[in-house]
């Protein structure tokens, strides 16, 4: 049973794909790929030719049980080879195969047969009729699938000739209507071919499609992939390289020579990584890992934050929950992001002490960051600032939290951080 339009056999010059009439649009597409096509395809194919048959050989039985078509015994005799037919094309719907192709017109032609013996040239308009609709449909139906190649189309077609033949040699000498019953099986026949050969058609323009739907997708997610990893480098930077050089341009005010002399190391091997290609992922402003690891301890993130924030100028007071219970990639996150509200305070409030409240519920992870420093107006960023749109409020949006600014120039700032959890 034929599964798909089927390409030649062999392969192209230096292992490329045949040429077909769809060649190259098979080419875009990877091997797996086709071969999912052309099984699907061909199931479409097989179900296709399985419904023109029992169309036609459930219509047949039908007509056959009618009072006064056949006798009852006549009737159950006549049944078993339809219902045979029926099966195999059941079978071959359910798992195609080019054996069955050769059981259906058999059987097809061992119902024909066991009918015009049955009726013994004794024949009505019922039994003409069952005869015409197995050999139309019921034997018909195969040609759904014998057009996809030249050698099917062959078979295809000796195959129709000997229905008509068989058919006309049982019914000569009858007084049905031969011509009508002819042109029926011309017309079942001629149906499922088309049907069968425009599906077939269809095949490579639905690969062509596919074929350019999947490179749309694959030049939209470059372009994303591109600008998470410009954003996400940008940001890395910026908690880290840049941090260092505007403790440089402010003579290291506040910090001590020693945290600021391990800050520029960490910094100089990060651009040193970097510049060979690595990717690696900060943990924190001033501090990063050049290996992803599994898991953060949640106690660490936030204890490792308050050790590195020490000596660089900047009280903080803590209050509240002393840790929060996230999710490894939601911590990072949280914590960088906390990170970079206590740098910004240090670098831009003018003053020297902030608060900091934590507090963990079941519903979320909140952090509220406070300074009596000289305020802003957060609708004057302007947007090629990276520190707080990107470091802070895109980081958070990006695991699904939230930022909330509540500032005014000379009254302070207060920035709340939740992370909501899942």
């Amino acid at each position: 049973m034929p599964r798909a339009p089927r390409v030649a056999a062999g392969r192209g010059p230096a292992g490329t794909l045949p040429r077909t009439s769809f060649g190259a649009a098979e080419a875009r597409l990877s091997r797996r790929e086709q071969d999912r096509f052309s099984y699907q395809m061909g199931r479409l194919l097989a179900v296709s030719a399985a419904a023109f048959g029992l169309i036609g050989t459930v219509v047949s039985l039908v007509i056959l049980w009618i009072p006064g078509v056949l006798g009852p015994g006549q009737a159950l005799v006549a049944s078993i080879p339809l219902v045979l037919l029926a099966a195999a094309h059941t079978l071959a719907a359910w798992r195609p195969r080019d054996f069955l192709i050769v059981a259906v017109v058999s059987l097809g032609f061992v119902s024909l047969l066991t009918i015009g013996v049955l009726m013994d040239g004794a024949w009505n308009v019922g039994s003409s009729s069952a005869m015409g609709l197995i050999a139309a449909l019921g034997i018909g139906g195969v040609a759904a699938v014998l057009v996809v190649s030249w050698r099917e189309i062959i078979l295809g077609a000796v195959a129709f000739m000997l229905t008509i033949a068989l058919y006309l040699a049982l019914l000569a000498g009858t007084p049905a209507n031969l011509s009508g019953g002819v042109a029926l099986i011309i017309t079942g026949w001629g149906v499922a071919a088309t049907f069968g050969g425009w599906l077939g058609a269809s095949f490579p323009r639905v690969m062509r499609r596919i074929g350019r739907i999947g490179r749309a997708y694959n030049i939209e997610r470059r372009a994303s992939e591109t600008e998470a990893r410009r954003l996400r480098d940008a940001r890395l930077l910026h908690d880290t390289a840049l941090a260092t050089l505007t403790l440089l341009a402010h003579s290291g005010v506040g910090v001590n020579g020693e945290a600021l002399r391990r800050q520029a190391e960490s910094d100089g091997e990060l651009l040193r990584r970097l510049r060979l290609g690595e990717t690696p992922q900060p943990e924190a402003s001033g501090d990063y890992s050049l290996t992803t690891t599994a898991e953060v301890p949640v106690g660490a993130s936030l204890a490792g934050l308050r050790s590195r924030l020490d000596g660089r100028g900047l009280e903080i007071d803590w209050h509240g929950a002393g840790e929060v219970d996230l999710p490894p990639e939601h911590l990072e996150a949280f914590v960088l992001a906390l990170s970079e509200c206590l740098e910004n305070v240090r670098r831009h409030a003018q003053v020297t002490r902030a608060h900091v409240t934590l507090s963990d519920d079941e519903t979320a992870a909140r952090a509220v960051v406070t300074d009596a420093g000289v305020g802003f107006d957060p609708d004057e960023i302007p947007g090629g600032r990276l520190g707080f749109r990107e470091s802070v409020i895109a980081r958070l949006d990006d695991i699904g939290g939230t930022v909330r600014v509540f500032s005014a120039r000379g009254a302070g700032t207060t920035v709340v951080l939740e992370v909501t959890k899942q």
